[in-house]
């Protein structure tokens, strides 16, 4: 059953309600003429005339076990059964007015009865008949012979019987002005009640059904509009190579105002966003709906990160009239290699789940969007390896209340540590740590997760050449690199740059992955997409030779110190440098644009 049908009052169930009702007083009064009846067949009380009483009470039964018929057998939406049920009532009123002499209060029963009809017209019909009737009491009484011992001419009498001459019809004059006349007027006061509020009920179910209407609509809109919002949000991504994307969001209310996101930018990268809007409902959903299009349109049209988070600010604080703002984290990851490229604009930083252990990316967040026009974003890189499995939230997640407070960033890792790392098996179980923690406290805030997890990847999949790298070998992997690049159409100004930085690796695998006793090498060069790409496999031990500082350049030249600059050269030479260990070889890829 829904809520209209609930609610939602209509002519229809107005007159099923007063016809129960209406039907209810006929089936009493009913009992109370058997009852009556009983009554004068016992001489518990005692009538002038017993057969003119015995008709009227007969027919007063007759019509209203007729309007109970009637009710029981007609449609319930006929209009015509209202009048089918009054008719019996009101001349039950009268014939017990007339038994009861000059009771007139029974006819309030007619009277209240209208009114539930919510309809004056009707109200006023039965006013007015039942108004005439109790003025014309006094002649039906005068001719069933009811007799007021006042107006009679006694013939004679004894201890045993009066004889009665003749009855004056004076007596007519008389009830009027004692009886009829003053319950008449108070009945009347009364009729006009009924009739107000008859139509005070109209009027205020003309009210509800309008706010029910209303609401219904409303209900229905926000319904339609969660129902869009979960159709924006981006299927899962289980069956790719390589990688995997898993999302769950969970709106504190019909519509929420986190949202995520993610779809690949090319081939080889792929983007992905969680944001949380403040506030929550309709408008949060309106202005998450535009800081996901700006986002998504930025990011497709190949701008990057921080561009991306710039252009979509200055986009939400033109249109930002309620002054929400948006806290987001996107993210571009490059598929070939693991490398992520990220911006943090006042969000929660994820977690990387590596080896069984949580890293959490705490890098000075940028602010918020949509409030400040003139602000700059800082992009952040790091790497991830196969296996990793970068963990997105929202502030639902961690500030979900249940009976011990809040639910918190421990509980958060443990349930994320607690899982069997695949990202569909990490959202299951902060959803059911969540679940647990707040039982049944309503939440006050939306819960969403993101889990990408990358499953494994090539940092160059081409086949290099093989050397046996020591000092006498430098300049025939050198000659070879640049051959390589000059057959590849790379431009001379990216060759020599490529050169400076393979001279600065090859003597950095020397002397930290063989110690400078040699060993072998294998170069990758290849030139794609107007990018220039070196890669360099070493069997030497396990050494990211990006994890190593930068070195402090004022110190160094103050203190005349030699050497120390060869991967800081690298690193700003280079537009992406990228390390991963596989296959027990560590493999290192520099990659420059022209």
């Amino acid at each position: 059953m829904s809520h209209l049908d609930v609610f939602f009052r209509n002519p229809t169930d107005i007159d099923m309600v007063a016809n129960r009702m209406s039907a209810f007083i006929c089936t009493i009064l009913v009992l109370f003429i058997l009852g009556y009846f009983v009554m004068l067949y016992t001489h518990v009380i005692t009538t002038d005339d017993h057969a003119s009483m015995y008709v009227g009470l007969l027919v007063s039964t007759a019509l209203l076990f007729l309007g109970l018929l009637v009710n029981r057998v007609s449609a319930p939406d006929s209009w015509w059964i209202r009048y089918a049920l009054m008719v019996p009532i009101i001349v039950t009123s009268l014939v017990v007015s007339v038994a009861m002499k000059n009771n007139y209060l029974i006819f309030a029963l007619p009277i209240v009865l209208c009114s539930l009809y919510e309809s004056k017209v009707f109200a006023a019909i039965i006013s007015i008949v039942c108004g005439i009737l109790i003025l014309l009491e006094p002649f039906v009484a005068f001719g069933l012979g009811v007799i007021n011992q006042n107006f009679v001419s006694i013939a004679g009498w004894n201890d045993t019987f009066i004889m009665i001459a003749d009855y004056g019809a004076d007596s007519i004059i008389h009830t009027l002005q004692e009886h009829t006349v003053p319950s008449f007027l108070l009945f009347m006061t009364v009729a006009v009640l009924a009739i107000w509020i008859a139509d005070l009920r109209r009027k205020h179910t003309m009210r509800l059904n309008d706010v029910t209407v209303r609401e219904a609509t409303m209900e229905r809109d926000v319904s339609i509009a969660s129902d869009i919002q979960m159709g924006m949000l981006p299927e899962d991504i289980s069956d790719e190579k390589g990688y995997s994307v898993m999302a769950e969001m969970h709106p504190a209310r019909t519509v929420g105002g986190d949202f995520y996101d993610f779809f690949k930018v090319d081939d080889s990268h792929i983007a992905i966003v969680i944001a949380d809007v403040s506030g929550k409902g309709i408008p949060a959903a309106l202005f998450m709906a535009s800081a996901k299009s700006s986002l998504r349109s930025n990011l497709a049209n190949g701008f990057p990160p921080e561009m991306v988070m710039k252009m979509t600010n200055q986009v939400l604080c033109d249109t930002n009239r309620e002054k929400m703002f948006v806290t987001a984290w996107l993210g571009v990851i490059d598929l070939d290699t693991g490398r992520i490229s990220y911006v943090n604009a006042g969000h929660n930083p994820p977690f990387i789940l590596r080896n069984g252990e949580l890293v959490k990316l705490e890098d000075k967040p940028n602010f918020i969007l949509g409030r400040k026009k003139a602000v700059g974003y800082d992009e952040h890189r790091t790497d991830l390896l196969p296996g990793d499995r970068l963990v997105l939230y929202t502030d639902g997640v961690t500030e979900a209340v249940g009976a011990d407070g809040m639910f918190g960033e421990e509980r958060f890792r443990e349930a994320i540590l607690s899982s069997d790392g695949t990202p569909k098996g990490i959202l299951r179980s902060v959803k059911d740590g969540i679940d647990g923690f707040v039982e049944d406290m309503d939440r006050s805030d939306d819960i969403t997760i993101l889990v990408f997890g990358m499953e494994e990847y090539e940092v160059d999949d081409n086949k290099g050449a093989e050397f046996l790298i020591k000092q006498d070998t430098f300049d025939a992997i050198m000659k070879h690199i640049r051959g390589e690049l000059e057959a590849q159409g790379c431009p001379e100004n990216v060759i020599r740059d490529m050169e400076i930085c393979s001279s600065e690796i090859l003597a950095n695998i020397d002397g930290y992955a063989y110690l400078g006793q040699g060993g072998d090498l294998e170069v990758a060069v290849k030139v794609k997409d107007r990018t220039a790409r070196i890669t360099f496999r070493d069997s030497g031990p396990e050494y990211n030779p990006l994890l190593k500082e930068n070195p402090d350049l004022e110190k160094r030249i103050k203190d005349h110190k030699i050497g120390g600059f060869g991967l800081f050269i690298v690193r700003k030479k280079m537009d992406d440098c990228i390390y991963a260990r596989r296959e027990n070889k560590n493999v290192l890829t520099i990659k420059k644009g022209y």
